[in-house]
């Protein structure tokens, strides 16, 4: 059926086990907003809208620091978007937060002023810092996404997770 040819190669499934490899330490960094109160559009569509705005200002920034960004809805709550992003240094990832020549720090200070103390809408990021070999990635029967994306994906060996890291 012509409809589903998938002409993205980040959208090509690959039919086996594989794996990310990405040599260097990254950030993995978690951060979303809770529509508390959904009849407040004018209080959560500004905070959806400015995220998005965000993403898409740091992946066109020369040599972006941000290696990767998907949104996915909460599975728990759809009022829980997420932007799952890898960075390549928590120092970068910080440099643009508190660019004053970037979208995030007006977009904060906007979040602060309207919105952050009247409960309507709730905001959250936890940042983790990887170091280089520290992590497993298994993607089966998936196009290339997440870390697969930011490195390289690469099949993986007929071994168990203890196995691969005992072997970086």
């Amino acid at each position: 059926m012509p409809f589903l040819k998938q002409n993205n190669p980040a959208k090509e499934i690959k039919a086996a086990r594989y794996t990310a490899k990405y040599p260097d330490d990254f950030v993995v960094f978690f951060i979303g907003a809770r529509i508390n109160k959904f009849w407040r559009v004018d209080e959560w569509v500004p905070v959806v809208r400015a995220a998005f705005a965000m993403v898409k200002e740091a992946k066109a920034l020369p040599n972006s620091p941000l290696l990767e960004s998907r949104t996915m809805l909460s599975a728990f709550d759809w009022r829980v978007p997420v932007f799952i992003q890898f960075w390549r240094s928590f120092d970068e990832l910080e440099a643009w937060a508190n660019s004053k020549d970037l979208l995030h720090r007006p977009a904060q200070s906007e979040f602060f002023r309207r919105t952050a103390f009247n409960g309507n809408v709730g905001v959250f990021h936890e940042t983790f810092r990887v170091k280089a070999g520290e992590y497993e990635a298994i993607y089966a029967n998936m196009p290339r996404i997440l870390l697969a994306s930011a490195g390289e994906y690469v099949p993986v060996r007929p071994t168990t997770a203890r196995d691969r890291f005992n072997t970086r």
